[in-house]
């Protein structure tokens, strides 16, 4: 061969080796650099979804301290004592406090709570609608909290609050509800970047595995596609969620997993304990509970279910549990989401209270009497019979007051309500319609039996008088009209009938006191 020809394909040779060498360098250059990219873009996301988890988090921590607070302002308003009102104005104020500051840092960022504060303009504009609600329950807690607050500054600001609250609570309701949604999507593009980004990767590979080295490549390729098949799974699994989570299997409902917020509700490590069931924490007396199981055991998926669990300590608590089917490593299992709604219970319980019921003497108050009333008239109207209604206002409440304190006023006004409803039967009502007046409610009763009852409960009142010395009379005027379908008074009606009675009742017996 002559030399200029050998010399020619040496450097073909060479120049071949060359470019594989520089092809294999480039093409592990350009998979490195993915890969480090990759797990750059990653970790920056998963850092920004810590920050979405916590501003999601806070932002719904906002809408039951609103609720914390107008509970306490209640409780300030009932306060018996020095100490207890002390109590409540000491958690007040910490609540207040941390609900400013969870407000601003939402809306400006606040680095010690690890608030961004890079709002969305969606959010921005929320918060705006959201801001006049804001500033007036600030104001209203300002003024309850201030030094020369009085109980007229509490009740106002107390009327304040519920004025705002609901509005409040439904916008913070939307914020945290756009908050989640942008925190999915931003999920949602992490997903879609890891894949395309893996996917660049993959394309390399199998180029690289074509020209340089096939069974290496092979087995990198299976073993990235056995960890993306897990990184999905748990993705799908336990993907930024602020709630309790369990993952359970779907024949036997063993608890498989749980997460740390599922950990802390239950009282002990869940993971640990592979022999748990889900029936373990579900007591089936209840009723509820039977119908959850009976429907999850059928697959079905359950959307905030209320059920009653019990914890390790066996520490009962009401929750909101939702419920998903999906495969995970190659069976069939349940993921359960619950929330904890106990002090949401207990505090709704409490409302539903004091819209029923008159607070110093347990009666019922005005507005649920007036209805109690017009449904009994409804039903006399459908079903024939008669009643009868007592409209009663005590004597000398104002001079009580003025001469010997609102105290002794207070104890005059539930002496008589305990009395009147000692004398009634269970499926009559006794109404307390504001200030010294009261409203009995007596089913099949005539006008005769009605001042009987009057007659009897004015002298268990002068019985309790001498026996509790008070210096002050105790008595009460009173005017009664019954309700027949012939007649068909309409309930104002009848109250303004007996009303008048008492009236004309109660101008007598000043003519009598006159006389004598």
């Amino acid at each position: 061969m002559p030399p200029s020809l050998l010399a020619r394909n040496n450097r073909a040779a060479m120049l071949s080796a060359g470019q594989l060498r520089r092809r294999y360098i480039m093409a592990l250059s350009l998979i490195a650099m993915l890969t480090l990219a990759t797990q750059g873009v990653m970790q920056v996301l998963i850092a920004d979804q810590k920050y979405d988890s916590r501003v999601v988090n806070i932002a719904g921590r906002q809408r039951m301290l609103g609720q914390k607070i107008t509970k306490l302002t209640h409780y300030l308003s009932t306060a018996e004592s020095a100490d207890e009102h002390s109590r409540y104005r000491q958690e007040l104020e910490d609540a207040f406090s941390l609900w400013q500051r969870s407000h601003a840092g939402l809306l400006a960022g606040n680095a010690e709570m690890w608030l961004p504060g890079r709002n969305s303009d969606e959010v921005t504009a929320l918060f705006a609608d959201v801001q006049p609600h804001h500033e007036a329950m600030v104001a209203a807690v300002q003024a309850i909290l201030s030094p020369a607050g009085n109980a007229t500054a509490l009740a106002e600001g107390i009327a304040r609050l519920k004025e705002h609250e609901a509005d409040f609570l439904s916008g913070m309701s939307d914020i945290v509800s756009r908050y989640e949604r942008e925190a999915n999507a931003k999920v949602e593009f992490a997903r879609w970047l890891e894949f395309g980004l893996m996917s660049i990767t993959l394309l390399v590979l199998a180029l690289t595995a074509v020209f340089i080295c096939a069974p290496a490549t092979r087995r990198i390729q299976r073993d990235v596609d056995e960890l993306a098949d897990r990184e999905e799974d748990l993705e799908r699994l336990f993907s930024a969620s602020p709630t309790a989570l369990l993952l359970v299997s779907g024949d036997q409902l063993r608890i498989l997993y749980a997460n740390q917020k599922a950990i802390e509700l239950f009282g002990l490590p869940l993971e640990e304990s592979s022999s748990d069931t889900l029936r373990t924490y579900l007591g089936t007396e209840h009723e509820a509970n039977r119908n959850f199981i009976t429907g999850i055991s059928a697959g079905a998926s359950v959307n905030e279910h209320e059920v009653v669990l019990v914890d390790s300590r066996g520490k009962v608590f009401e929750s909101l549990v939702s419920v998903r089917a999906i495969s995970f490593s190659g069976q069939s299992v349940l993921v359960l989401g619950i929330t904890n709604i106990s002090e949401l219970k207990s505090a709704q319980l409490t409302l539903e209270h004091y819209a029923t019921f008159d607070e110093l003497t347990g009666l019922l108050n005005r507005r649920t009497g007036l209805m109690v009333l017009g449904k009994s008239i409804s039903r006399l109207k459908r079903d024939g019979g008669r009643l009868t209604v007592c409209f009663v206002d005590l004597d000398g409440l104002k001079t009580t007051n003025d001469n010997f304190g609102h105290a002794e006023g207070d104890w005059l006004i539930s002496t008589v309500a305990r009395v009147l409803t000692g004398g009634i039967r269970s499926s009559d009502a006794a109404v307390r319609l504001g200030g010294d007046e009261f409203l009995l409610i007596l089913h099949d009763c005539s006008l005769d039996e009605a001042t009987r009852l009057l007659g009897r409960a004015e002298m268990r009142l002068q019985e309790i008088a001498a026996a509790e010395h008070k210096a002050f009379p105790i008595g009460f005027s009173h005017g009664l009209a019954s309700y027949t379908p012939e007649r068909d008074p309409t309930p104002d009606e009848l109250i303004s009938e007996a009303d008048g009675l008492m009236y004309q009742a109660k101008q007598e017996r000043k003519r009598r006191h006159a006389c004598s």
